[in-house]
């Protein structure tokens, strides 16, 4: 069967999923952790060819990282999938209610967004969260991942497939992109009338790009790359584990390491115990290059003379995406904390820990970095909106 984008189906796919209760999108979950199990072998074959592509096309070590795929990070999804399935969406949930002096009841609802473009980089991974999230969450998706991750995506969307069909669902809830055409990406942008929500998840030209060209609402996932300051009050104990665990646990991921800030009253004790530690790991120091995501074993390092200065340089250079601060001092962390401008603020702990399934969200979109309408770890939640329901008995406006 042709691979063939209607936008009206998937719009109309909506209203079937809208009726739809959470406990059968639910059965959803549970036939896509069996199918996910069932094609283990294949994934990682599929993968595995998407990998000897990218070097064959000398793509950058970290984004061949990102698109790295093995047995346990399958398990790992999986167990992403069987989580999402135990929360509550809170889809239909009473946010608000009113009753004022005639009898008018007023209700504020909550209710899924509508049909969503998700535009992603690498990350196969992504393909399976967008459909868990989007499904339970009552949303339809159109996906278009990278090319790069073209033969694993094509396998994951087969799964996804006979996971919709087998839970009675309608099949074109998820639609995935097959074409490398970017003018056809490109008509999306401007299809307001079909698609309510754009979320971009990439590097950041291809994200600032999307939002230049778009007349949908973009949320946007785009440049990372973390700063933590180490205020004079820290505690030096736990300096070294947070930094070494922030810089080399995933040197690729948005949530990494690049800078980190020190207070000059700590500069002759620890910055000798820092450098040390980074170079046993392996990780170059870069002087400057303060504004660049190295997204690779590599750190900067800055010395400041205050609490302000160092809010002043993190603001200055922030992607706003995860910033820590290592104090004991409450009030210097409170400043930091109202101060820095942020999607999340780490404090006494790694920024590695920016993740959706850490917060307890079972799997993300991605972190948003904007303000409008979430900030952070996009889960299901963040994939609703809400609208008015007003119940009368003839009321009229006098």
């Amino acid at each position: 069967m042709k691979n063939v984008l209607n936008l009206k189906t998937i719009k109309d796919s909506f209203i079937k999923l809208s009726n739809k209760s959470e406990s059968e999108r639910n059965i959803f979950l549970t036939n896509l952790a069996d199918e996910l199990l069932k094609n283990k072998e294949r994934i990682l074959s599929a993968n595995k060819n998407d990998l000897q592509n990218a070097k064959k096309n000398k793509l950058s070590s970290a984004f061949i990282q990102r698109l790295k795929l093995g047995g346990f990070d399958l398990k790992k999804i999986i167990k992403r999938v069987k989580q999402v399935r135990t929360l509550n969406s809170g889809v239909g949930e009473i946010i608000e209610k009113k009753i004022d002096d005639t009898g008018l009841e007023i209700h504020k609802v909550r209710v899924s967004i509508g049909s969503i473009l998700i535009i992603y980089e690498s990350r196969p991974e992504v393909t399976i969260d967008v459909a868990c999230l989007c499904i339970k969450s009552g949303n339809v998706a159109v996906l278009k991942g990278g090319s790069e991750a073209l033969e694993t995506n094509l396998i994951l969307y087969e799964c996804i497939k006979k996971s919709l069909t087998k839970s009675g669902l309608p099949e074109e809830a998820i639609y995935f992109i097959q074409s490398k055409n970017k003018s056809s990406v490109r008509k999306l942008l401007k299809r307001n009338d079909m698609i309510d929500l754009i979320i971009a998840r990439g590097g950041y030209e291809m994200v600032k790009s999307i939002q230049n060209n778009s007349s949908i609402p973009v949320l946007a996932h785009s440049s990372g790359g973390a700063r933590i300051y180490i205020d004079k009050s820290a505690d030096l104990s736990i300096v070294e584990k947070i930094l070494i665990n922030a810089k080399i646990t995933k040197p690729s991921a948005c949530n990494s390491l690049d800078t980190v800030i020190i207070h000059k009253d700590l500069k002759d004790k620890l910055l000798p115990i820092i450098i040390k530690s980074f170079k046993k790991n392996k990780v170059e120091i870069i002087n400057g290059k303060w504004n660049q995501e190295f997204l690779g074993m590599k750190v900067s390092i800055k010395i400041v003379d205050s609490l302000n200065e160092a809010i002043d340089f993190i603001n200055t250079y922030s992607k706003k995406h995860s910033e820590g601060i290592i104090a004991q001092d409450k009030n210097a962390i409170d400043i930091f904390c109202q101060s820095i401008d942020s999607a999340t603020i780490f404090v006494n702990s790694s920024t590695r820990l920016h993740d959706g399934y850490v917060f307890g969200l079972g799997s993300e979109m991605g972190i948003a970095t904007g303000k409008l309408h979430v900030r952070g770890p996009v889960g299901l939640k963040e994939l609703s909106i809400y609208k008015w329901i007003v119940y009368g008995k003839g009321h009229i406006r006098e």
